[in-house]
């Protein structure tokens, strides 16, 4: 064989393995069939049996950051509109048309993207409002695709596309892509026609969630798939709930689609495999490039469905998908109130995110003056060691919180057995909380006219509250009992602070409870919140009084607030640190907690949340009791003060 001959053969060879490695990476899109083209007729009868009902938030008003303002709709909103601009990536991404239409868009690649009036990081209403304009008398609308390929043979994939303006959630951006699809064990359309679904697949973020046709979890108006979308991010999900997500495969945050809700039926647009004809009203569909304003990473405009793994190769992601989401339940136990800090840390994260690629230097100055001022509040008191025994005596700030942590250091097993009782008032609150939130489903199912919503709201949030707080005065009052005696060597066990406790149960009680009622009427009033603050803190030193001075709990409350007397904003201020720092600190261990271990079960993730609370109240309360015994002291000397004036003064 000449040289040039085997050149040949060896550039063929090189030509076969690179088409061969091309096939393997991309053996879908390869060997797909386009049945829309096929069978249009039936296409369009198979999409339109199963079209979607979207289930959106509903909004309280125009603006309405709670609700969802966008709806699944028709790209023909972008196109041809003279608001719109088709910008080239580059030289300051110069606008190359205004207006752009389909057929302007065919063939064009990553180097381009379409511009919305606004600013993407910075929303505003400007989107809601022009997205109104734009779809004004518009139907909601959605895509269909069908799909099938040799790789999985006897399956066929309806997928529905849903075009959305805007994307208000953590990763703000113009323009969204999302969706939901239709597995069939069929080989056509017409065996699909003959039959229904086996499975079908919601999108959420870049993973997602499937569920058997006949699943109690998947709702179906007749034929017709139900779909809750999230609200802003966009995320379709099988119910009204709030959804956690903690990996890049359900999204990082948490996503909303609990009611009151609006329900719409769609209609269907089928898409073919491909558009080779600039001049078809679907020519944007060979676009490449960005439906939305440039930006960085997850804040970019997104690329529409042709670029994503599914639209060709929809059975392997269908395959890979989840078969359950993390839901969030109500009520109001720690592990909750970490997810709901998780939830709320995600979005100011991404809103920091957003501050840093806007306005950097405004950021940093803040968190300057952040970080002096913090400086200026550690140096302004005390640190020098003071026990926590006798626990009358005066004692700084920075005193109070170092000497209760070396007390909880040096004791924390006669301490611990104190934080136990918050573990049973964990589950009766969870419990009670649970039962009120279901008010509005026996209403329901009674047929009991009227909104439920909001009382239901106030008896969860009260009957989880209230065993909370008991907990909270039992704990105080145990560690007092335990730290309150004249010298340290005369300190009380563990054992007998609890029998203090118990023997002083009836005025707690009474104490605790003549105390809700107070502050509750007036924070319920309204317009006696700042009154119902004030009482709040004068109260704070009852569970003290009435196991170290045996008072009654009338007796107790007005002791407590002789105590609190001219040093309420510095008791105000170190309750407030006090109560912070088992709950801060389980929200960190949570947080870490929440990312390390995505697997975790919610009900063992909150089990753990309250065992940490529980484990940290002790040290709250040692801090509470040094509070209390500093405010006596300072009482006494100011008494003896007094005391020495008027004994001056008969002389």
């Amino acid at each position: 064989m000449s040289k040039s001959r085997r050149r040949s053969a060896i550039t063929v060879m090189l030509v076969v393995l690179v088409f061969a490695g091309l096939m393997s990476v991309f053996p879908d899109a390869a060997r797909a069939e386009d049945l829309a083209g096929d069978d249009p007729g039936g296409a369009q009868q198979l999409a339109d049996r199963y079209a979607p009902v979207m289930v959106l938030k509903a909004q309280d008003g125009p603006c309405d950051p709670e609700g969802e303002p966008y709806a699944p709709t028709n790209v023909e909103i972008v196109l041809d509109n003279p608001e719109i601009l088709l910008r080239q990536v580059g030289n300051g991404d110069p606008a190359v048309k205004r207006a752009p239409s389909a057929s302007d868009l065919f063939g064009l690649g990553q180097g381009f993207f379409l511009d919305f009036p606004g600013g993407a990081l910075d929303p505003g209403c400007i989107y809601e409002r022009d997205f109104a304009r734009y779809r004004a008398g518009l139907p909601v609308t959605v895509y269909a695709h069908i799909a099938q390929n040799d790789a999985h043979p006897g399956r066929l994939v309806l997928q529905y596309w849903f075009y959305w303006y805007y994307n208000d959630w953590n990763n703000k951006h113009e323009s969204d892509w999302e969706g939901v699809q239709l597995l069939f064990d069929a080989s056509s359309i017409e065996q699909a026609l003959a039959g229904e679904p086996v499975s079908v697949g919601y999108a959420q973020h870049e993973g997602g969630e499937r569920a058997h046709w006949d699943s109690s979890k998947l709702e179906r108006d007749g034929t017709h798939p139900v779909v809750y979308s999230s609200a802003g991010s966009h995320a379709s999900y099988y119910g009204s709930a709030v959804y956690l997500g903690r990996s890049g495969s359900e999204g990082f945050g948490c996503d909303n689609t609990d009611g009151p809700s609006d329900r719409f039926e769609s209609e269907v647009i089928v898409l073919p495999d491909t558009v080779d004809d600039a001049a078809s009203e679907l020519a944007w569909l060979a676009y490449e490039g960005r439906w939305g304003e440039r930006q960085r990473g997850a804040f970019n405009g997104p690329t529409g469905p042709l670029a994503k793994g599914r639209w060709l190769d929809p059975v392997t992601w269908h395959d890979e998908l989840r078969q359950s989401s993390v839901v969030i339940p109500a009520g109001d136990s720690i592990g909750e109130q970490v997810i709901g800090a998780f939830c709320s840390t995600v979005e100011w994260g991404s809103s920091q995110l957003i501050s840093v690629t806007t306005s950097p230097i405004r950021l940093m100055v803040i968190a300057v003056l952040l970080g002096l001022m913090a400086i200026w509040l550690i140096r302004r008191t005390t640190w020098t060691l003071a026990p926590a025994t006798p626990l009358v005596d005066r004692r700084r700030a920075g005193q109070i919180i170092r000497g209760a942590y070396r007390q909880y250091r040096r004791s924390w097993r006669d301490l611990l057995p104190f934080g136990a009782v918050y573990l049973p008032a964990i589950l009766v609150a969870g419990l009670l909380g649970a039962l009120f939130s279901l008010l509005p489903l026996v209403g329901d199912l009674l047929d009991v006219a009227g909104d439920r919503s909001g009382t239901s709201f106030i008896l969860a949030v009260t009957a989880g509250g209230v065993p909370q707080v008991i907990a909270a005065v039992a704990v105080n009052a145990a560690a007092a009992a335990y730290l309150g005696s004249s010298s340290s060597d005369e300190r009380c066990s563990a054992a007998g602070a609890i029998r203090l406790c118990w023997s002083a149960k009836g005025r707690l009680v009474r104490a605790t409870l003549r105390a809700l009622v107070v502050v509750g009427v007036l924070l319920v009033s309204i317009v006696g919140i700042p009154w119902g603050i004030r009482q709040l803190v004068r109260y704070q030193f009852a569970p003290q009084v009435i196991v170290l001075e045996g008072l009654d709990s009338r007796a107790a409350l007005a002791r407590s607030t002789e105590l609190v007397r001219g040093r309420w904003l510095h008791t105000a201020v170190m309750v407030a640190v006090f109560n912070a720092l088992p709950l801060v600190t389980a929200l960190i261990i949570g947080l870490l907690l929440l990312l390390a271990l995505a697997g975790l079960p919610l009900w063992v993730f909150s089990v753990l949340m309250t065992l940490i609370y529980g484990l940290l109240m002790p040290l709250a309360a040692t801090a509470h009791a040094m509070l209390y015994g500093d405010a006596v002291a300072d009482n006494d000397q100011h008494q003896d003060e007094v005391s020495s004036l008027e004994a001056v003064g008969t002389h």
